[in-house]
């Protein structure tokens, strides 16, 4: 073994020295096994089966040779595994493919597209292996998914991975069906018989499926929650079990291969990414990366762009600093041109580093054995917005975003459904709370980068008692249902609200008098109950201390009671409690001031950034080690922008404007008296749906606007 190791290392030393040899020839970047990659694109089978349509991939990337690091190789065109000796068979193409990519310059990779499957598709021509299939909590399976607990599918992993580590890649992806829900048709799993037997074993009770789903529903809130707890510590168990057998079948071959993993938000599996990496590392300490992904196929919703990237946002707050690979999962499946625009494509992928992502992997081209012209004018564009990636990626890094948090952790999936069916399909409630960032108001994704905290309906019931009082110890944000399970645990004291009632009708929301409200007192807000049913809270302050930022009055000018609060609680925290619509129909002027009002006041004046203009605009503040401030902004919406007023935490006055369509320029920034540490950066014609960088310090050579005092 030892002397067959030592070959295949022979052989791709070889073809690395013949690789940087012939792409010099040719003008090209030479392939370096440790370059951070900045672009990646992901190939369908498709386009590497067969010569004359792998040599056309080679050529399409040739146009701009030097603009991609990376190739990953997708393993199959379907979504459940592939039997094993078709896994080998695919692997002997893999193996004279890579070389070739290594000597136009690029690293070249496996994506490993089902380990355990993602869905039922393809089953005449996928692995029959007789093992049991992931069942969810009624009996049901999918039959292009098979259970990651059971020994037959652990071994069938060892295999595949084995095979794909033999062919001499420089890394291995494993894709994102390595997880517990959604394989389709079935959503939850897995409560197969040797499941509930293990996890009865592993918590010292007898269940069966129908008695454990019972249990995770009734009885009393405090033991509900601690067997929800042990099912994802479970959960969490699995998948890393998983990881262990493939990271020592795959070591065994190749000590030190770099491994990566594809990844959604994922609660239910127990968000366990740290453990994950550190398993998938090994002993060796080996290189991992990471791919965070979601759902964004089409721009027929453009705001699911910022959705997006909140979720990788947070999966990227999960992992340890040392990862650096991140490359966002930037998808455009079924890959119809029509469905999603070039303009689109490109700033998503910006969007997603300013998030945290430290890379892209493209996953924009065809499926199917076709000429690529179409998607020429598509990777042009993404070579022009190449220098801004770089950019982006050199400013910020993996320093972690600022501003307000909306609170969550690993154990969040535990509330939901609390008085009903667990695992019946429903939303998390914090979630709502990045609607704040849609106004230009900063988020964070992890308690560290926190000025304040959103906390939002049954999300209280992930923390324990001393973190809570942490967080209330600091500024909070809160709706009426975080409010009631605050009363359950009897902690209401912390709020300034001692009472709440549902108004579930004709109620509008006027502003008051307060401070925090300017020149928008007496400006109203009416969200229609009648239309988007929502429960409205009347509020009772708790003692003369809490401010009303709002009442409700109903159509016939009925007050109604106040249903916006303002205290400073026992605990030294600042703490507003929103009775009515607190995470929706926030978009107007007097509303969307007011929030910045609130989150500022929340955050003591030490909101990171905020933009004081009335557009919507996403915003995304980083600070590197050096304290320098890096923003990203996103004009989200189809409006030209003409001027836009960012306010900034900074001792700085002079800063950069990036943009991929022009070149950069220099801006000197207006010193603020009031609030004091704050500097007023004016920006001018932004388009619509366009990213920019605002960083701290000047460019030689940039034009200068704006003024200073």
């Amino acid at each position: 073994m030892a002397d067959e190791c030592g070959r295949r290392e022979f052989v791709k030393r070889v073809i690395l020295q013949a690789g940087v040899l012939s792409a010099g020839l040719r003008g090209q970047v030479p392939h370096e096994p440790g370059r951070m990659p900045l672009v990646a694109f992901r190939i369908a089978p498709a386009h590497w089966m067969t010569d004359d349509r792998f040599q056309a991939l080679l050529d399409f990337f040739a146009r701009h040779s030097g603009a991609v690091e990376e190739l990953a190789f997708f393993t199959s065109h379907t979504h459940p595994p592939l039997p094993l000796d078709e896994v080998a068979r695919r692997a002997e193409r893999l193996r004279k493919v890579l070389p070739r990519v290594r000597q136009r310059g690029m690293q070249a990779g496996i994506n490993v597209l089902a380990t355990l499957g993602h869905h039922e598709e393809n089953l005449a021509y996928s692995l029959q292996g007789p093992w049991q299939r992931v069942m969810d909590p009624q009996g049901n399976i999918c039959r292009g998914s098979f259970c990651p607990a059971h020994p037959e599918l652990i071994d069938y992993a060892r295999r595949l991975h084995t095979l794909m580590a033999e062919v001499g890649p420089d890394f291995i992806w494993i894709d994102d069906d390595v997880r517990l829900a959604g394989h389709k048709p079935v959503t939850f799993t897995c409560f197969c018989d040797l499941c509930v037997r293990q996890f009865s074993d592993e918590v010292g009770s007898r269940f069966t499926r129908e008695t454990l789903v019972a249990a995770f529903n009734t009885g009393p809130l405090e033991a509900r929650l601690r067997l929800r707890r042990e099912w994802l510590e479970r959960n969490r168990r699995v998948v890393d079990n998983l990881f262990r057998n493939i990271e020592e079948a795959v070591h065994k071959v190749r000590p030190g291969l770099p491994l990566g993993f594809m990844t959604g938000d994922r609660f239910y599996e127990g968000y366990d990414f740290a453990r994950w990496a550190k398993t998938l590392s090994g002993p060796g300490h080996a290189p991992v990366r990471w791919r965070p992904g979601g759902g964004f196929y089409s721009d027929d919703w453009p705001l699911g762009l910022v959705d997006k990237a909140h979720a990788l946002g947070r999966q990227v707050s999960a992992l340890a600093p040392e990862i650096e690979i991140i490359e966002s999962e930037l998808e455009n499946f079924p890959y119809q041109l029509l469905r999603k625009s070039e303009q689109t494509t490109v700033v998503e992928a910006a969007a997603y580093m300013a998030a945290g992502c430290t890379a892209t992997a493209f996953n924009v081209l065809s499926m199917y054995p076709d000429p690529l012209d179409e998607y020429v004018p598509l990777f042009e564009r993404i070579c022009q917005y190449r220098p801004f990636y770089q950019k982006l990626q050199s400013a910020l890094g993996r320093s972690p975003a600022e501003g307000i948090w909306p609170a969550w952790n690993s154990d969040l999936f535990t509330t939901v459904n609390l008085d009903g069916d667990w695992l019946a399909n429903s939303q998390l409630p914090f979630t709502q709370a990045y609607v704040l960032g849609e106004v230009g108001i900063p988020l964070c994704y992890h308690p560290g980068g926190r000025t304040a905290t959103a906390l939002a309906g049954s999300t209280v019931f992930a923390f324990p008692q001393q973190e809570l009082s942490g967080i209330f110890a600091g500024g909070v944000l809160m709706d009426g249902e975080a409010w009631l399970a605050m009363k359950r645990l009897g902690l209401e004291r912390w709020t300034g609200v001692s009472e709440l009632e549902n108004v579930d009708r004709d109620a509008n929301e006027v502003f008051s008098s307060h401070a925090l409200n300017g020149r928008f007192a007496g400006w109203s807000r009416d969200c229609r109950q009648s239309f988007w049913p929502e429960r409205a809270y009347r509020l009772q302050p708790q003692g003369n201390d809490a401010g009303i930022l709002a009442r409700m009055v109903d159509y016939g000018g009925r007050d109604l009671g106040p249903c916006a609060t303002a205290c400073t609680n026992e605990l030294g925290g600042r703490v507003v409690v929103l009775g009515y619509y607190p995470w929706s129909q926030i978009h107007s002027l007097a509303k969307s001031s007011q929030m910045k009002a609130v989150c500022a006041w929340l955050s003591r004046e030490r909101l990171p950034a905020v933009v004081e203009s009335f557009a919507k605009v996403a915003i995304w503040i980083r600070k590197d080690v050096k304290g320098n401030v890096a923003v990203v902004l996103l004009n989200a919406s189809l409006n030209p922008i003409k001027k836009l007023s960012l306010r900034v935490l900074t001792e700085e006055i002079r800063f950069t404007h990036f943009s991929p369509e022009t070149d950069a320029s220099e801006i000197l920034g207006e010193r603020l008296l009031s609030p004091k540490g704050y500097v007023r950066v004016v920006l001018s014609d932004l388009a619509p749906w366009s990213v920019h960088l605002v960083a701290s310090g000047g460019v030689q050579r940039g034009r200068k606007r704006g003024s200073t005092s």
